[in-house]
């Protein structure tokens, strides 16, 4: 290799090696030291000079350089290389490589339930409770049926499929708070705290919606979050879960 990438190498090996190696998060840059590293691990070409015997090296030399009765005669040894440096970094490398890429294929995988906000955090991922009775009112309209998750600092959420008259499913999400919800006769209900609509999926967009806890919000009173806490429920249906993040 030239001086050049000589130069290159040793700076992206301080980027994978060095207590500070800050490589694993640049696919190009570990990508280049992987070539650099394949290209140092290649073997080296003797010049003509070297391997001329006749033209610079002299008869007792050569007579030096012949094998002894004993090595012709009887079995050579054989001894196991070690591998190179160069071989041991080149295949780190490769490793680090195969690990970006499989973690930028699972968050690609995952991107439909990320939130647009950048900074948000994911604080939960709910589950499916059979055990928990959804109310009349969240079932009445839903022929294709309503599924509740696991309660998540005093909420529930309920998913259900409203149905549509092309016969298209379509998941439909309501989040409330169990100990606010006051079933009245005739179907009716009321909630004492903020109310919270029902949001539905569109097209790529899975079904979310997203509560403030306000300081004098009832449903904060039930959580450990301060107040002005966002939180944002996204169904996600490939897993059947109910994504929460807190923004």
């Amino acid at each position: 290799m030239s001086t050049d990438e000589d130069d290159e190498l040793a700076r992206l090996r301080r980027r994978a090696y060095s207590p500070t190696a800050d490589i694993a998060s640049d696919p190009v840059a570990l990508a280049r030291l992987a070539e650099l590293e394949r290209r140092a691990a290649e073997p080296t070409v003797p010049s003509s000079a070297e391997t001329d015997v006749g033209g610079g090296a002299s008869t007792d030399d050569v007579a030096d350089a012949a094998p002894s009765d004993a090595d012709s005669s009887g079995a050579r040894r054989i001894t196991w290389s070690r591998p190179r440096r160069s071989t041991i970094v080149l295949a780190v490398v490769s490793a680090l490589v195969i690990v970006v890429a499989v973690v930028a294929l699972v968050l690609v995988q995952r991107v439909q339930t990320h939130p647009l906000q950048a900074d948000a955090v994911q604080v939960a991922r709910l589950s499916p409770d059979p055990s928990y009775v959804t109310p009349d009112f969240f079932t009445a309209g839903a022929p294709g049926g309503t599924v509740a998750y696991t309660e998540f600092q005093g909420f529930r959420v309920v998913v259900a499929d409203p149905g549509r008259s092309d016969g298209r499913g379509v998941a439909c999400i309501t989040v409330y708070q169990p100990d606010l919800l006051t079933v009245e006769g005739g179907g009716a209900f009321s909630y004492d705290g903020q109310y919270v609509p029902q949001a539905c999926a569109a097209g790529t967009f899975p079904a979310a919606t997203t509560i403030r806890l306000f300081d004098d919000a009832p449903e904060r009173e039930r959580t450990e979050y301060p107040a002005d806490t966002a939180l944002q429920f996204v169904y996600d249906e490939q897993t059947d879960e109910v994504v929460v993040f807190r923004g």
